[in-house]
């Protein structure tokens, strides 16, 4: 039964899944856009790009997202969002294709991505003032199976919608949900003392730059964040390896077709669900919760290593490792999150929830460029080796600084 005083959280989530439905729809379409009309591949690898380098750069936005209200930044966001995605309908149906129009279309889908940067942010740093601590896990939990479930069904349902319709379509459809989520966001109410705490003068200065300072001055003082940045900041290089790597191992060693690949992302997907249900059923406390990272690290990694350990004698103990080792990372990550928003205070977590988004960000497409490096001298099973000795490398790290901490 949903709690009467929860009733806002469950509108935030409301507004977060309608409008990571509406991204997915304006993303697939624009994208397949530029697949199918003839363009260069170049088009496409600016849309990756376009987006990569928007998550690295996502600190920029940090003082804006908590300087602004809350409210108005997810309404008006929301609203630029509409009208960019009635702008594209309009542009694709008149059917005229040359560069301009490409650019042009390309600045657009710039902006959305930026928008969206921005909301998601708004929405983690305006939760810790809607919940009690003690709660935090739990809706973490529930937002993050929202959005696995979404991004299980999603890529299937759009593809379905832009072949049976049209692209133009499928975009004015993004728009009308976007709408859905205007109207939800709308009807968030924060109180008084939650806006008090937003506001708390004690983290702005009235000036954008050093704002911004004083959000990375305020990670660094606190010790905990920053001993598992490191880690992290490894883990996800790694993952970049990892991730270049899937689609060959898979193909080798899985299924030497498309249904090989398919299978390993399905089967994460699953235990990615399953380990953000778990987790809302802990009650953990700060110092648990860093105890808890570890044993996800150590838990990640000795799954993620059984898979290339056991597959070339049982594809189904593979998978289902590969499954479990999600499930450690998703709960992991939730932890982290968690972890975050109880440390610091919403008036400054845009700015430590960007800033962590930046760094952690960056590394993936670096460990990209070091896995086709690694697959073209040793195979595409090393790349799954060296993934998962990173995650327990990191395990037994964060495992020593936290017993040296204490002590």
């Amino acid at each position: 039964m949903i709690k009467k005083k929860y009733l806002n959280v469950y509108k935030l989530l409301a507004g977060r899944v309608a409008t990571n439905i509406a991204d997915s729809l304006f993303y697939m379409a624009i994208l397949w856009y530029f697949k199918e009309t003839g363009h260069s591949p170049l088009m496409v690898a600016l849309i990756f790009s376009i987006e990569a380098g928007i998550d690295i750069i996502s600190f920029g936005f940090g003082p804006l997202i908590d300087r602004l209200s809350v409210k108005k930044l997810l309404k008006y966001s929301t609203l630029i969002q509409i009208v960019i995605s009635v702008i594209i309908a309009c542009v694709l149906y008149l059917k005229q294709n040359n560069v301009i129009i490409d650019i042009f279309l390309l600045l657009l889908f710039g902006i959305s991505t930026i928008l969206s940067s921005i909301i998601y942010p708004t929405e983690y740093k305006l939760l810790p003032v809607l919940v009690e601590k003690k709660d935090l896990l739990h809706f973490n939990g529930l937002f993050q199976v929202s959005y696995k479930i979404l991004d299980l069904v999603l890529d299937g349902i759009t593809t379905f919608i832009i072949a049976t319709t049209s692209i133009s379509i499928t975009i004015i459809i993004s728009a009308v949900i976007f709408t859905i989520a205007l109207f939800i966001y709308a009807r968030v109410q924060i109180n008084m003392l939650a806006k008090d705490v937003l506001k708390s003068e004690e983290y702005f200065t009235g000036s954008y730059l050093k704002d911004l300072q004083v959000g990375w001055v305020t990670l660094k003082s606190e010790s905990n964040i920053i001993e598992l940045i490191l880690p992290l900041c490894v883990v996800n290089f790694f993952f970049g390896i990892y991730d270049v790597g899937l689609p060959y191992f898979a193909e080798s060693y899985i299924h030497d077709s498309a249904i090989g690949y398919g299978g390993l992302l399905m089967v994460s997907s699953l235990g990615s669900i399953l380990g953000a249900l778990v987790i809302q059923h802990f009650k953990l406390g700060k110092k648990n919760m860093e105890a808890f990272i570890t044993l996800c690290f150590l838990g990640a990694g000795i799954f993620r290593l059984l898979v290339p350990l056991t597959v070339k004698t049982s594809v189904i103990f593979a998978l289902i490792s590969s499954a479990i080792s999600s499930l450690w990372i998703t709960m992991m990550n939730i932890d982290f999150e968690t972890l975050v928003q109880t440390s610091f205070s919403s008036a400054i977590l845009g700015r430590i929830d960007t800033i962590n988004d930046s760094i952690l960000s960056l590394m993936i497409p670096l460990g990209t460029f070091g896995g086709s490096w690694i697959i073209e001298k040793f195979g595409s099973i090393s790349t799954q080796y060296v993934y998962g000795v990173a995650l327990l490398v990191s395990s037994i790290y964060y495992f020593g600084v936290t017993r040296y901490r204490k002590n």
